[in-house]
């Protein structure tokens, strides 16, 4: 044998043999790293995606009735929530803008919000909304009671009057640009606000949740610019405004869930008259009931990337045809509506993916505005949400006004929100 070369293989051999476990465990502590660092990066996805689902879902944010809140905000500072939500409106519509303002780009609406604790017994809550054409007003102002007894919830100040369903909801939260024409032409374009007292209480005696909200507010409606009153209308308790709503809510299956509401509202309302020098309009009832159903479906499984909404209600206005006149003026002075009138709308909204949606809604109703022609209305629009803090949203509109030649309209808006922006009533 030749013992020349049988030293240098030893050594070799050793070092193979020596270096195979250094080199295997090096292995395996780089794949341990790797699978460590996937299983966190899975984590964290997850984690993530918890969070959006608890952030997106109805009420994430609100306080359970009945509980009490702390004693102030959970700001470590003591300073209340700050938000402020711009809403931009594009009108690309063919012949002409169909904005108030006559603009093709404009700032429909910013939306200032402080919100906080004041005590263990009342939440403060301020909207102000700003504007080209209004300035600065107070959207909402009020006060709510945290610890009422039977889990009762109350208000005192400036709100959304609960009449309907989509009055609660501000304007640039709708899955629409703008209110269905049956509020809009029945109460305003901005929906229905008044100041006054609110009332709530949620119960499910059979087996279903129920609510009653009941409220009264210092007139029915904002008053009409240009008319001037014989006698405010507030100027007896019968000329406030009275409205009360009762929803019914039902969990079909765990995917889908339907909700029933009925609504009443009436108050002392100005109508014009013909002549008059001091005033030009007097005081006459106006009576408004509606009735609303939402059916919704969103499935467990897929939650985030598929959900449905089909959403009608129906409104009818009843006004007083012969009011009370003052000295002076005769019935045939009158020019305030005296008759009903009937509206009506039908929207559908269906979940493309994570962040799409796309909607159609069809209006009916007659109009007050225009002696009780019909207005009929066909409008699409897609909805895209880059995050839970802004959203785009294209539509557009085919209007057939009875007695005047129809018009489309195509309109896109940006709305996008700074702070703790708080999602609303589901």
């Amino acid at each position: 044998m030749n013992y020349r070369w049988r030293w240098p293989r030893l050594g070799l051999l050793c070092a193979v043999l020596t270096g195979a476990p250094a080199g295997m465990a090096s292995a395996q502590q780089a794949d341990s790293a790797a699978k460590a660092r996937a299983d966190s990066a899975a984590a964290d996805s997850l984690a993530l995606v918890r969070e959006l689902e608890r952030l997106s879902s109805p009420g994430a944010t609100s306080t359970p009735r009945g509980q009490v809140q702390g004693a102030g905000p959970t700001n470590p500072r003591l300073l209340p929530d700050l938000s402020a939500v711009g809403d931009l409106i594009f009108d690309l519509s063919r012949k002409s803008s169909t904005q108030e303002d006559g603009s093709r780009f404009g700032v429909r609406e910013v939306e200032v919000a402080i919100q906080a604790a004041v005590d263990p017994y009342f939440r403060g809550d301020f909207f102000f909304g700003f504007n080209d054409a209004e300035g600065v007003s107070i959207e909402q102002a009020f006060l709510t009671a945290t610890a009422l007894p039977w889990a009762l919830e109350a208000r005192l100040g400036r709100f959304f009057v609960p009449f309907g369903k989509q009055t609660t909801t501000h304007r640039h939260d709708l899955h629409t640009i703008e209110y269905p024409y049956v509020i809009q032409r029945f109460l305003s374009p901005d929906g229905l606000k008044g100041t006054g007292l609110y009332a709530s209480k949620i119960f499910s005696p059979f087996g279903f949740y129920q609510e009653l909200i009941v409220s009264t507010v210092d007139r029915l409606g904002e008053p009409t610019e240009g008319l001037t009153p014989n006698e405010p209308t507030n100027a007896s308790v019968k000329g406030l405004g009275y409205t009360a709503r009762f929803r019914n809510y039902w969990d079909l299956t765990p995917n889908t869930n339907i909700e029933l509401s009925v609504s009443g509202a009436t108050g002392l309302v100005s109508q014009p008259i013909d002549g008059g020098t001091d005033f030009n309009a007097v005081n006459a009832r106006q009576s408004l009931f509606g009735a609303d159903f939402t059916y919704r479906w969103r499935p467990l499984q897929q939650g985030l990337y598929r959900s449905f909404i089909l959403q009608a209600e129906y409104m009818r206005q009843f006004n007083e045809g012969d009011p009370s006149l003052p000295a002076g003026v005769v019935p045939g002075q009158y020019l305030g509506p005296r008759r009903a009138f009937d509206g009506a709308y039908l929207f559908a909204r269906y979940q493309l993916a994570r962040r799409g949606f796309l909607g159609a809604r069809g209006d009916l109703v007659e109009d007050p505005q225009a002696g009780g022609r019909s207005l009929y209305a066909a409008s699409a629009y897609y909805e895209f949400f880059p995050s839970e803090f802004s959203k785009l949203v294209a539509g557009y509109e085919h209007r057939w006004p009875q007695g005047t030649a129809s018009e489309s309209r195509l309109i896109l808006q940006a709305t996008f929100a700074l702070g703790p922006h708080k999602p609303h009533p589901f």
